[in-house]
């Protein structure tokens, strides 16, 4: 549990740091024998900021869970 904990700290702090990632998208428009017609887009994927506060207080919650000793 400590080291899922630990993995969704470093992601929700990585996603407020960032606040997503851009990728390119090719596709083919048009394609005349061994001619092609390709067309690539710029899209952005963005983490809304409330989902890597939400994974900080997760992996918190995980870490002190997994923290604690069992009382018998």
């Amino acid at each position: 549990m400590k080291i899922a904990g630990m993995i969704l700290i470093v992601l929700g702090l990585a996603s407020l740091i960032w606040g997503g990632f851009a990728y390119n998208k090719t596709s083919n428009v048009a394609q005349f024998g061994d001619l092609k017609m390709q067309v690539t887009e710029k899209k952005e994927f963005t983490v809304p900021p409330v989902l890597g506060g939400l994974a900080i207080l997760a992996g918190a919650a995980l870490l002190f869970v997994g923290g604690r000793k069992p009382s018998a």
